[in-house]
């Protein structure tokens, strides 16, 4: 009976024993898998600020129509006729002289004298007092004027036309040097005008010429107190086209110092015409 105790306890030893491998058995670890090595890139920093695309717009084209401005439009002066017959004609005078003019035509009274040339050059002749008047008519379109010069002299009695075609020549020679007066210069006269003399001429340079005018009639009338110069100037073409304007005007030139007066006695009256 004393062994059974022992043998109780080295059984219960062995089951303690056999209990404690059991229980203190660790389960074995589950396996770590090897790190795989990888090169690190860092990322591309982006900017946090935020950014705006601009498109740009294009307006739609819209089709506008110019503005018309209404301009007033003169019309050019109409030249005369060259049918003397629908011209119609007054009758200018003063204390120097009378003429007949187209009803169109302006007068001015000038202290200056348009054309220089032939006896219309002034040049402080001391034969004449520094006065002088000078009276232009000139035509709508500008392209013709007939001009009317008087002197007076300064002594009455002091000044004789020259009758001959030498002192229109002499005149023309000085006014164009490089031009021929017995090629250009003609239709010379010499005639008495009432009381006193007078004499008459035309020139007509060629066409395309660089003087102007480049035609004009010249008529000179002298008495004893007076030079009376009168001038249809216009271009070579005109000068062709108005020569009956030409000749109705220079022939109606009268001047009151060279008119001869008729005295007549009717039934005790005397007329003085």
């Amino acid at each position: 009976m004393k062994q059974y105790p022992g043998t109780v306890l080295v059984f219960l030893c062995i089951v303690v024993i056999f209990s404690a491998g059991c229980t203190n058995q660790t389960a074995p670890e589950p396996s770590v898998p090897a790190p795989t090595l990888t090169t690190s890139i860092p990322a591309a920093v982006s900017s946090s600020v935020p950014t705006t695309t601009i498109i740009p717009i294009t307006p739609p084209t819209v089709a506008t129509t110019p503005a018309v401005i209404p301009t007033e439009t003169t019309p050019l002066p109409e030249a005369d006729p060259t049918d003397m017959s629908a011209i119609t004609f007054e009758f200018y005078y003063d204390n120097d002289f009378s003429v007949e003019y187209p009803s169109t035509w302006t007068i001015e009274t000038l202290v200056y004298i348009p054309y220089p040339v032939g006896p219309f050059y002034v040049n402080n002749d001391p034969r004449f007092n520094p006065q002088y008047r000078v009276v232009t008519f000139t035509s709508p379109d500008r392209t013709k004027k007939f001009v009317a010069l008087t002197q007076d002299f300064e002594r009455a009695g002091t000044f004789t036309l020259n009758p001959t075609i030498d002192y229109a020549r002499q005149m023309f020679q000085r006014d164009y040097p490089d031009l021929s007066a017995a090629t250009y210069l003609g239709n010379y006269k010499y005639f008495s005008s009432g009381t006193g003399m007078a004499s008459i001429y035309d020139v007509t340079l060629p066409e395309g010429t660089k003087y102007y005018p480049s035609a004009y009639t010249v008529k000179t009338i002298v008495s004893q107190l007076h030079a009376h110069n009168f001038g249809f100037f216009t271009n070579t073409n005109n000068f062709n086209k108005y020569r009956n304007l030409d000749e109705i005007m220079i022939s109606s030139v009268k001047t009151p110092d060279t008119e001869i007066h008729y005295i007549s006695t009717v039934d005790n009256r005397t007329t003085i015409i």
